[in-house]
């Protein structure tokens, strides 16, 4: 808390205010005027109220879609007023078929296909950052924000704000209400912030703005109209506290008899609470003392057969919220992204399961899930010399696992997490009216060790860099890059875990610029990329190029796979936005990439072509076209020398139907295949039905297979393998399959009740034969057990005994059965009611099954059902009530 508290104050007063940045596009902006008003309208939806006579009307809103440039189809009116405490919009959208106005319920937040009116202020008027308020005409309320200028919204931030709409025979209108306690803003006595008016009119796909900016522009809050008249608005801003209270109960059948931890059911309480407090007009502190996340939806089922770790998205609403402050690095909107590139912080670090596992042997075991969270701390906003800050701070606590050893009765607890700290800070200054900005970034974990069974945890993790952009000729060029690098500490068995992890092999034999050292105590990197791109105009380019040492590391509390790479790729695209005879908008790239790793050895090159087009009945569909060269592959052998990697091709296709029609459709496919024969095959047709206006239900159905000649089963070390430096590497074909379902069902009985409920039943074959070793170094050719060089291999039971060589020197091994087959289903159901603006009560149900075997008989689809009436359920019912409470 004391390292929130000095990063917010040091950085006040240092430079001129943000109000002053003028805004980046050539023209000089359109102007909004908003009136004062001494009464505050009443909010129900009908614009009678004499206070919206006080205010200009603003018109003139021209379409984006589908006819790009033409007026509006339906007049629209938006009035602007204010008072001390709160902003109001008041909007006429006139419709000459009331009757086709789309006016689908939908629960908060959740985009439905509606008419729907937003409002998007830059309240900050640093031409970068987009509050976006938007209702639909059944009054569904939803909100966002985006930062960079860009139109890459964040759902999860959360305000507090009220809006009412009436239907009647001229169309419909709405009222909205954005207190300003709910934004931010500098302390200046007369303020001037951006502000852009949309209307979507569902029937007609017809997006209008005002102002207006064309499809071959960008940037988003740079293009505001300018929003003036506020003056005198600094107002108080109370904390805002949210209690919550929660009873959890799990119940399922046990799966070992006389277990003293499990007698099938738990019933457990808590409670905790959330603080929002505003340290200025533009400055948030949220506080969170032991978060529930239960009501949070369960994440997929996946089984992941590469060396790298399974990327998840989060879900939990403190660490959801203000994500987007946190975002380092970027291409600056350009065409040109690599996908490789780490992520400094990944929340889900925090919270994590736990890693050790408990020392002591014993039949019964009691190991927690999750770490608990002691409680965080998190600051967000914008100091009045326009700095934006992010930061975050974290305590887990020290976790325990109880052991009963049933033969002697005894009984031992052991540590299996430290007492663990995370913080990151995040900084970032806009310069030249947000044409340009710079930033710096800095995490850090601490972790308590003092149990020796946990010394293969790092004590201690810093990460951190500076990242900047800039734009010019009026949003048409840009560049962006970052610089950052990272340090870790710990005992030399925590940093051996390190170099040998699939992130570097530093182990690799034939390595002309890795060394493994046993004995280190710490490891360091840097990473950075940069872009140079245009952004505007039909035609646009993009170049870039990125390096990650192979001693970078930020897993502690960031995201990363694999480093030891350098990569360059340059990109050009055309599009089209204006209707033609089949498209109304389309668009096409072509990129071109290489990359290799710190040897200098080329371990990827591809060349793709992409194209993107939206049909006159406004179906959309997409195609993907990549070819990929034979290079070298430093990761096939898990550590081993260098390989092979086949080239091959890649191509995949979408499409989705128009939306405003009760039942829709999407579907997506994709096929690889290499020169050694490899395939693999997806396929996801989804389908979604609208019965009514206040539910919907979809279902995708997912199917990913094909057969891999050289999937790797293990290593033994041979000093007769000379071709592969002193090891064999044991690989295998497989063949594999999986097949799932996803079923989502939306009731929405009112803006502010609502019952989802979402199954995923999923299966996953994978069938292992043909076990072989590679021949040698830089190939992809292999040794097959039982046919080549004399070899054998004899199955007994679930164990095959290999002879390299049969009469040769070589000794024999072992490999045990890699067959497996997995399947689970999982339920989740959430009852969600917000009986006043900003209080919830959730009840949530949800239920697991799941179980893995070792026989390959059973096809995917028989597992199906079998997952659904024989597996062993587990089911939690969760009832929770917050309440938002403010002086």
């Amino acid at each position: 808390m004391l390292i929130l508290a000095v990063t917010a104050f040091a950085l006040q007063g240092a430079l001129p205010d943000s109000t002053s940045l003028r805004h980046t596009g050539g023209a000089a902006p359109q102007v909004v005027s908003a009136a004062r008003i001494d009464r505050s309208p009443t909010l129900d939806g009908r614009l009678d109220d004499p206070v919206w006579r006080s205010a200009a009307a603003v018109a003139g809103l021209r379409q984006r879609d589908p006819d790009e440039g033409r007026a509006v189809s339906e007049s629209t009116e938006v009035r602007v007023v204010y008072d001390g405490a709160a902003l109001y919009v008041g909007a006429r959208l006139f419709d000459r078929d009331p009757d086709a106005i789309a006016r689908r319920l939908a629960r908060r937040d959740v985009e439905s296909p509606s008419d729907e009116f937003q409002v998007m202020l830059d309240s900050y008027h640093d031409h970068r950052t987009t509050f976006l308020f938007a209702v639909s005409a059944a009054g569904v309320q939803r909100d966002a924000v985006a930062g960079d200028d860009g139109d890459d919204f964040d759902p999860s931030w959360d305000p507090v704000w009220q809006a009412a709409t009436s239907v009647d025979s001229l169309g419909w209108t709405v009222e909205i209400r954005i207190p300003f306690s709910q934004l931010r803003f500098s302390p200046a006595e007369a303020q001037l912030w951006g502000v852009r008016f949309v209307r979507w009119i569902q029937r007609k796909q017809e997006l209008a703005l005002y102002p207006f900016v064309p499809k071959t522009e960008s940037g988003v809050a740079s293009r505001f109209a300018h929003l003036v008249g506020l003056r005198d608005i600094t107002v108080p801003r109370p904390p805002e506290v949210v209690p919550y209270v929660v009873t959890r109960g799990r119940f399922h059948r046990p799966t070992k008899a006389n277990n003293p931890f499990d007698d099938g059911s738990t019933t457990v309480g808590g409670a905790g609470m959330d603080v929002k407090a505003g340290v200025s007009s533009n400055l948030t502190l949220d506080l969170t003392v032991n978060p529930d996340f239960g009501q949070v939806e369960l994440d997929p089922s996946f089984v992941n057969l590469t060396e790298f770790e399974q990327f998840l998205p989060e879900q939990r609403p403190f660490f959801v919220e203000g994500a987007d402050i946190f975002k380092f690095g970027g291409n600056g909107g350009g065409l040109t992204r690599f996908s490789g590139a780490p992520l400094y912080y990944y929340s889900r670090r925090v919270g994590r399961p736990p890693q050790g596992e408990p020392t002591s042997h014993g039949q019964f075991k009691d190991e927690p899930v999750s770490t608990t969270i002691l409680g965080a701390a998190k600051l967000s906003g914008k100091t009045p010399n326009g700095w934006s800050i992010g930061a975050v701070e974290a305590l887990t606590a020290r976790e325990y696992a109880t052991v009963i050893d049933t033969m002697t009765g005894g009984r031992f607890r052991d540590e299996v997490e430290p007492l663990t700290s995370y913080m990151t800070t995040r900084l970032k200054r806009n310069l030249h009216g947000g044409a340009s900005s710079i930033g710096f970034l800095a995490t850090a974990v601490n972790r308590d060790l003092y149990d020796p069974a946990l010394k293969f945890l790092r004590s201690a993790a810093y990460g951190g860099g500076m990242d900047f952009q800039h734009r010019w000729h009026d949003n048409t060029y840009g560049l962006a890059g970052s610089l950052g690098g990272s340090y870790i500490r710990g005992e030399p068995e925590a940093i051996q875990i390190a170099q040998r992890s699939s992130n570097r092999y530093f182990q690799r034999p034939d390595s002309r610029h890795l060394r493994y050292d046993s004995t280190r105590t710490s490891l360091a990197g840097v990473s950075a990329e940069a872009y140079l791109s245009r952004l505007a105009g039909n035609w646009t380019w993009s170049a870039g190029g990125s390096t990650t040492s192979p001693g970078f590391e930020v897993n502690d509390l960031g995201f990363q796979q694999r480093v030891d790479r350098r990569s360059a790729a340059l990109a050009g695209g055309r599009r089209w936005t204006k209707p033609g005879s089949a498209f109304r908008n389309a668009k096409a790239t072509l990129t071109g990439s290489q990359s290799w790793n710190y040897d200098g050895d080329l371990i990827q090159r591809s060349l793709s072509a992409y194209a993107w087009g939206q049909f006159r009945n406004f179906w959309q569909a997409d195609v993907n076209l990549a070819a990929n060269s034979g290079v070298i592959d430093d990761r096939l052998t898990r550590g081993g020398p260098l390989a092979r990697k086949p080239a091959g091709w890649t191509a995949s296709a979408e499409a989705s139907t128009d939306d405003r029609r009760r039942i829709t459709g999407y579907a997506y496919a994709s096929y690889t295949r290499n020169t050694a024969g490899g395939w693999y095959l997806s396929a996801l047709p989804s389908i979604t039905y609208r019965p009514s206006k206040a539910a919907s239900v979809s279902l995708s159905i997912g199917y990913e297979g094909g057969w891999s000649p050289a999937q790797f089963v293990k290593r033994v070390t041979d000093t007769t393998a000379t071709a592969t430096l002193g090891a064999r590497y044991v690989f295998a074909g497989i063949q594999q399959s999986s097949l799932y379902a996803t079923l989502r069902t939306n009731l929405t009985f009112s803006r502010a009740l609502s019952l989802q409920f979402y199954a995923q039943p999923f299966t996953f074959l994978g069938d292992y034969g043909g076990f072989r070793e590679l021949a040698a170094r830089k190939t992809f050719t292999f040794n097959q057990y039982g046919r080549d060089n004399g070899s054998t291999i004899v199955q007994n039971g679930d164990t095959y005994t290999v002879d390299p060589d049969g009469s040769g020197p070589a000794r024999s091994f072992s490999i045990g059965n890699p067959d497996f087959r997995e399947r689970s289903l999982r339920v989740n159901a959430v009852l969600r009611w917000e009986y006043r603006p900003g209080s919830t009560i959730f009840l949530v149900w949800s239920q697991t099954r799941s179980n893995e075997f070792t026989d390959v008989v059973d096809g995917v689809s028989h597992d199906f059902s079998q997952a659904v009436f024989h597996d062993r359920p587990t089911n939690v019912l969760l009832v929770k009530v917050s309440a938002w409470l403010r002086p």
